[in-house]
């Protein structure tokens, strides 16, 4: 069951977050929060192991669930 996610950072955090996702491969996009101080980090399809994968480089953040499940 894949489904699409969302990491919210500060944006001094952002570089180093990035450096990170780089070497996993995973595709991602950057989004700005309209009237914050975030940006958002947006993985499509994402399965449960690079899920957790995700939370771990995230840290304690919670991820939001943006789409529906793919089977």
């Amino acid at each position: 069951m894949e489904k699409n996610v969302q990491f919210s950072v500060p944006w001094r955090e952002a570089t180093r977050i990035m450096k990170k996702i780089k070497t996993s491969k995973l595709r991602y996009f950057v989004r700005q929060m309209e009237g914050k101080t975030n940006i958002a980090f947006v993985f499509p399809r994402v399965s449960v192991s690079q899920y957790v994968y995700l939370y771990i480089i995230f840290g304690p953040r919670a991820a939001d669930v943006v789409g529906n499940d793919s089977k």
